[in-house]
């Protein structure tokens, strides 16, 4: 990519912390915080307690070693080998006992508290800034509890960060795997069989979410897929007493501030006004989802009868609906195997950077390799800088663009964003820049092919890169809303709304190369392979990426229906009758018991910990996983209103960068996005993207 930007960004990369120097630099990260308290404390009274003389020396110093702990946050999710994977673990337990003792002085929260009464006049980021400091100490009790029950709610507060720790660790653990006979597997990719330890002519297949995947869709005996499913279901046992005392000790926490629930506390930091009406727009999606769930699963139960020549009733089992999904995805003649040919990883990001430097005018010069000694934690991660292009900010730097996308031993397995250095501007007047990484566990190369994306992957993909902008073009005076740092029911929206662009004809074929023009090897393998075949074209075939897209819509409802499993389970167990109910319920009951209902798969086998498998519901989401459900409304929204008509009109993207990007969380989300739209935004438009009646039109 041609660029005529400047060869020097004005911003050096971060230095990587070494195992040895994490412990110390945590270490002074919060010698230098717990300073700056104890100089505003000791140097402010109450009555002249002013938002500059008290919460912004307290921002100030959080701004200026965000960089820092950016790094370590990173590393628990990438950490290079053991010793950093281990003194990671040691300094988040420093510093959640830090935060627990932060939190303990209310010498802090009646400056904090003076300055609130005072309402001074503020720019809207101020206030958020001054509001939210307020919060943080009003849950921890200040103003509630008396300096006792202070003690004994952030006790539990410190033990509930303890116990993430733990179930975290439990998910980066040895998962283990089932040894198959060769012909069990019959069906599954040869290229996915490849990348399996194979020894005495049987195939270790390991128990992760990638296996999961090419074994329920694609392994033809049924047996090896109930046996898969079992043993994947029935993983991680050991975090199910973690998540319990979690449970506990969340709703314990709650009634002693004066909520009734977990849930009622945790949406005082949510875009929705309140639990009921999280409960109302839950209820709201099943009651018009279910019907067109049935008929979904009734075509799929059609589909295995007539596959499996018989005419009585074909019940879809849990290990079934992944596979006759992809039999009616063959049968609507979407090969994803061939999709996949298409979207090499590589080619791929760098196609949908390209997508971006037309939307949005953005340039991603790659970082020259003598400026990356010391700054990369794998040999794989690639690091662009990003310029503006064009407008009246063209020439400007904009941040750094970090891709870790490969799996490896040790990495985190899931896919995600993480922020390295939120933006911000210094008290000279001087910007400090954002830097974002990409953390993906896709599959690494075989010996055969490159890296090749299954098309949900290519959806994936542009998803964490709509996180990763957020990130980049966020344009906050302070850190703590930087970015994606928002309200989580609001935060999935802008990376949501961009999975549009991944069910476009147009934009798929700009994004896509079949894997042999990448590299002559994979030409020349190609050839070997299939001897006297016609090459496969170089773009992917217009019929093709047409049906692909026309897919969408096949199993939308069931799909909707269990995002509604996960969020209808973490509304009920946080949101009990009295902390006694919550000890005495059956959580791993209620999981299954939902799942059965919602997807309509009942599971006659032995039923297992779906709910303790990732850490959605113990992280940011708990209480709140209904925010992935009310993105989805708010991101249709976004598309319908703005992008449906002309998906790449520059003019539009504009708007939509400083009406909803910019702003990071600095105002109110939904204010931000009433604001852009003219009127509050509402579920009408992903109903209507699912081709239902709405009953109010809304």
């Amino acid at each position: 990519m041609t660029t005529t930007m400047p060869l020097k960004p004005p911003q050096p990369l971060q230095q990587i912390l070494a195992a040895d120097d994490i412990i110390p630099t945590i270490q002074r990260v919060l010698a230098a915080q717990t300073a700056v308290r104890d100089a505003v404390t000791s140097t402010v009274a109450p009555a002249d307690a002013r938002y500059a003389n008290v919460i912004a020396p307290l921002q100030a110093v959080d701004d200026a070693n965000q960089g820092a702990t950016g790094v370590f946050t990173m590393l628990r999710y990438s950490g290079p080998d053991a010793a950093t994977r281990a003194a990671v673990e040691e300094a988040a337990g420093l510093w959640a006992a830090a935060g627990a003792e932060r939190l303990k002085r209310r010498d802090v929260y009646e400056l904090v508290r003076a300055v609130r009464e005072r309402g001074e006049v503020l720019g809207y980021e101020e206030r958020s800034v001054l509001e939210d400091v307020w919060l943080e100490f009003r849950h921890a009790g200040h103003g509630v509890l008396g300096e006792e029950g202070i003690g004994a709610y952030l006790a539990r507060r410190e033990r509930i960060e303890g116990l993430k720790r733990e179930f975290h660790k439990n998910l980066r653990g040895e998962v283990g795997g089932l040894w198959f006979e060769a012909g069990e597997l019959e069906g599954v990719p040869r290229q996915e069989v490849a990348g399996w330890k194979g020894e005495d002519g049987k195939v270790f297949v390991p128990l992760e979410r990638a296996a999961c995947d090419a074994i329920l869709r694609h392994a033809d005996d049924a047996e090896t897929r109930r046996r898969f499913y079992v043993a994947y279901d029935n993983r991680l046992e050991e975090n199910v007493p973690v998540y319990k005392e979690m449970l506990i000790l969340r709703d314990e926490n709650a009634r002693l501030l004066g909520y009734r629930s977990h849930a009622d506390f945790r949406v005082t930091m949510r875009t929705a006004p309140s639990t009921e009406w999280v409960e109302r727009f839950l209820l709201r999606l099943s009651e018009e989802l279910m019907p067109q769930g049935r008929r979904e699963m009734a075509r799929l139960r059609e589909k295995k009868r007539a596959h499996l020549g018989g005419g009585g009733e074909e019940e879809i089992m849990p290990w079934d609906y992944d596979y006759y999904t992809r039999l009616l995805q063959e049968e609507a003649d979407v090969d994803h195997e061939l999709v996949s040919e298409y979207f090499p990883l590589r080619h791929t990001l760098s196609s949908m950077l390209g997508l971006f430097r037309e939307f949005l005018g953005l340039e991603f010069v790659p970082v020259p390799e003598e400026d990356l000694v010391g700054k990369l934690w794998a040999e794989e991660v690639e690091v662009w800088g990003v310029w503006e292009g064009r407008g009246e900010r063209k020439g400007e730097f904009v941040g750094y663009l970090y891709a870790d996308v490969l799996w490896r031993e040790g990495k985190y397995r899931g896919n995600c964003n993480v922020n390295l250095q939120c933006g911000y501007v210094n008290g000279d007047g001087t910007r400090v820049y954002p830097a974002t990484i990409l953390m993906c566990s896709f599959q690494p190369p075989t010996a055969s092919s490159c890296a090749l994306l299954k098309h949900r992957e290519v959806v994936t993909l542009f998803h964490e890169l709509g996180h990763g902008l957020h990130d980049l073009l966020c344009r906050t005076s302070h850190t703590r809303f930087h970015g994606t740092r928002v309200k989580p029911d609001f935060g999935e929206a802008p990376s949501t709304m961009l999975e549009n662009w991944c069910w476009m004809p147009r934009e798929l074929a700009a994004m896509s190369l079949h894997y042999t023009r990448a590299d002559p090897a994979y030409m020349a393998r190609w050839r070997e392979e299939h001897a006297g075949a016609e090459v496969p074209p170089e773009k992917i075939p217009e019929e093709l990426v047409g049906r692909l897209a026309e897919s969408r819509e096949l199993n939308r409802a069931l799909w909707f229906l269990r995002q509604l499993l996960f969020a209808r389970f973490d509304l009920q167990v946080n949101n009990q009758a009295s902390t006694d109910a919550v000890r005495e319920l059956d959580e791993v009951k209620l999981y299954n018991d939902i799942q059965d209902e919602l997807t309509l798969r009942p599971n006659p086998d032995r039923r297992g910990f779906g709910h303790v498998q990732s850490s959605h519901l113990i992280s940011l989401h708990d209480a709140g996983y209904y925010s992935y459900l009310s993105a989805q409304a708010f991101a249709a929204d976004f598309f319908e209103s703005t992008f449906a008509e002309d998906p790449r009109n520059a003019e539009a993207w504009d708007r939509y960068r400083r009406g909803i990007l910019e702003y990071g969380g600095s105002k109110k989300e939904m204010d931000i996005m009433t604001e852009f739209l003219g009127r509050e935004p509402g579920p009408g438009a992903l109903l209507r993207s699912l081709g239902l009646d709405t009953k109010d039109g809304e």
